[in-house]
């Protein structure tokens, strides 16, 4: 069985002004392939596309030869958003970079919207901080650079190559302060691994894990220097839904995301889906179609720094959360619609 979601994933990058924002969309419009981005930013003049990517540009909008299109946001963002559906070809996934003085939250916030839930899932929240300047207590701007801080899924620390070793080590210990639990990447040149954005990866594990019928080993990939790796997890057991939240929120710091299907612990066959983004957490119920008689089996992909963990110790970390959660013997978790219910892993 093999499921997917009709929502878009979308992207939120956040960050104060000059952090690298625009230096990160750049990257991304510049090095993704053969994949419908729809990029959406505030200033499009401060865009450097590579002009060979160039295949038209009509008003404020430039399609990319490598399937992206880039346009600012004239009007209202909602609006932008819901325009990317009314074409022919609609985006795979979709970025945002917000306002350098704007709070990511509040955007994330316009995509639970009834019209555009069905359509669009806020995937991950990045937030870019320039390592130079984020530690200044005394700076204006202190409580809005903490608040984007606080909501991300991902913190990059970019402009490393201008501080020392232990300042650095300060503006990590910073952002570990203020979220214990997010996941935190240094770069320069706003250059992060679109593995980190786009399931690609995971995509391939998960097709590897099925094709083999068995548990991949683990597998590298290099990008820019930076280099992830993947996991996987399989199980035949019911989860009842408090067991999978202990499994999910102490999984080891190194895993940046996870995603895959859970066969629940349910008096219904109602599947869930997981996805996980550093320290968030969701699962969505999916109700069979009538013909499938197939009893889903708990499949599920992580990617994250290489030695973070391993398949024997996932299974152990995975075992131990749905043995406690059994021992504990509660009634855990009461749905009364699963068809329009979330489990929100905070």
């Amino acid at each position: 069985m093999n499921k997917k979601s009709s929502q878009i994933p979308l992207t939120i990058i956040g960050g104060f002004l000059g952090s690298g924002k625009t230096s990160l969309v750049n990257h991304i419009l510049n090095n993704t392939v053969n994949k419908r981005v729809a990029v959406l930013v505030n200033d499009f003049g401060e865009i450097n596309i590579d002009a060979k990517l160039i295949v038209s540009v009509e008003g404020e909008t430039v399609s990319l030869a490598n399937g992206c299109v880039c346009c600012s946001i004239r009007d209202d963002l909602l609006k932008e958003v819901l325009k990317l559906f009314d074409g022919d070809v609609v985006p795979e996934h979709i970025v945002i970079e917000t306002s350098g003085v704007s709070k990511p939250i509040s955007v994330a916030e316009t995509f639970l919207n009834p019209a555009t839930l069905s359509l669009v899932n806020v995937q991950n929240m990045i937030t870019v901080l320039d390592a130079d300047l984020v530690i200044d207590e005394q700076a204006d701007y202190t409580d809005l650079a903490y608040s984007q801080v606080a909501v991300a899924d991902l913190v990059v620390i970019n402009k490393t190559d201008l501080v020392s070793p232990q300042r650095l080590e300060a503006v990590r210990k910073k952002v570990a302060d203020i979220v214990p639990r997010a996941c935190i990447l240094e770069t320069t040149f706003g250059v992060v691994s679109l593995d980190l954005i786009y399931d690609d990866q995971m995509s391939r594990a998960m097709e590897s894990l099925r094709e083999k019928d068995k548990l991949p080993t683990p597998h590298h990939e290099h990008h820019h220097d930076q280099e992830f790796a993947t996991w996987t997890f399989r199980s035949d057991a019911q989860w009842p839904f408090d067991a999978l939240q202990r499994a999910v929120e102490h999984l080891p710091l190194g895993i940046f995301r996870a995603k895959g299907m859970v066969r629940l612990d349910l008096d219904t066959d109602d599947y869930g889906i997981l996805q996980v983004t550093g320290r968030r957490g969701w699962l969505k119920l999916v109700e069979p179609e009538p013909n499938e008689a197939e009893i889903v089996t708990t499949e599920l992909v992580f990617i994250g720094k290489p030695g973070s963990t391993s398949n024997e110790d996932l299974k152990l970390h995975f075992d131990h959360a749905w043995q406690a959660a059994n021992d504990k013997g509660d009634e855990g978790y009461t749905v009364t619609d699963l068809r329009a219910f979330n489990v929100i892993f905070a």
